[in-house]
């Protein structure tokens, strides 16, 4: 399902999770060899979601927790990054971590939307300092990557049934891609024995009012891991 703007939403049209629908699409898509239209998506993200350099927002309409960028939480920031990460797009990750270097490394979303009154940002996430790592091509931080991928470990066992998978195992293939580690490939190995498949496939069914492109990205990542065993 997409709006007008070209960004994903979910099966009723709602907008809230729009970047983090349309990031994690954009990824999943880059994961699985379509990197035109990965790219496409990547154009729509910056010309409609990032408002400021670095500062971004859920979607271009809707109320205050739509469009406001003090809104704009964690789970939807660290899809853009994986996206530009895998796409290699150095400038806009560069520009999104400066961005959160002045704000001491925490996200937007300090703002309650319903009462309009300040709130606690969520921290970055170890998922993200892995992410830039390898996007930026750090290669001389691998040793601080091995223990940064013990975070993937960790996201088997903790996951959210509802969008765990959403938030970690995109994340972990592109771990095994990029600088690979042995936490992270002990990391895949334990998570073939979850049934993390099953719920990315729940979680983004039109009957759970998900978003079907990502339901059918996670099938198509389900295959091509599949051809390579």
């Amino acid at each position: 399902m997409k709006d007008s703007w070209g960004l994903l939403v979910q099966a009723d049209g709602s907008n809230g999770d729009s970047a983090h629908r349309t990031g994690l699409a954009c990824a999943l898509l880059a994961l699985t060899g379509q990197s035109s239209e990965a790219h496409r998506f990547l154009e729509k993200i910056k010309s409609h979601l990032e408002v400021s350099p670095g500062i971004y927002r859920r979607s271009p309409y809707g109320d205050t927790w739509d469009t406001n960028p003090r809104c704009f939480s964690r789970d939807q920031a660290s899809r853009l990054v994986l996206a530009f990460a895998i796409l290699g797009d150095k400038k806009t990750l560069w520009r999104w971590l400066k961005a959160m270097g002045k704000r001491a490394f925490f996200h937007q979303n300090n703002l309650d939307d319903e009462k309009l009154h300040w709130k606690f940002p969520d921290l970055m996430g170890l998922g993200e300092w892995c992410n830039i790592i390898r996007g930026m091509g750090w290669w001389w931080a691998y040793p601080i990557l091995i223990l940064l991928d013990l975070n993937f470990i960790g996201m088997v066992y903790l996951r959210k049934p509802w969008d765990g998978a959403s938030l970690y195992v995109p994340d972990l293939k592109y771990a095994l891609v990029k600088y690979p580690t042995p936490v992270a490939w002990l990391a895949n190995r334990l998570n073939q024995q979850v049934s993390w498949y099953q719920e990315a496939l729940h979680n983004h069914a039109l009957s759970s009012n998900g978003c079907v492109e990502c339901h059918e990205l996670f099938g198509e990542l389900r295959r091509r891991e599949e051809d390579l065993r």
